[in-house]
């Protein structure tokens, strides 16, 4: 997606939706680890609320929501194949 339909989409939000996508945001971006923390993930968290906002959830409990989810897509562990040895 374009940068200037990005934004165009955000200018059509009302600018309680963007205060809520921007605390959920900044929330979301403090729990980041400091060993993990990029502009990369940073960007697509941002992504994935505007995304939401857009989607028609608003609140900012599905900003979060869906912040964590990426939050916790791009740090889980991988899962080693012995884990399961015995």
């Amino acid at each position: 997606m374009g940068e200037s339909v990005r934004a165009l989409m955000l200018v059509e939000l009302d600018q309680n939706t963007l205060a809520n996508m921007t605390a959920a945001l900044e929330y979301v971006c403090k729990k980041i680890p400091a060993n993990k923390d990029t502009s990369e993930l940073r960007k697509k968290i941002a992504d994935e609320i505007a995304a939401c906002a857009t989607g028609g959830r608003r609140t900012l409990v599905d900003f979060q929501n869906v912040g964590f989810k990426v939050l916790a897509e791009s740090t889980r562990q991988p899962k080693s194949k012995w884990q399961f040895w015995r």
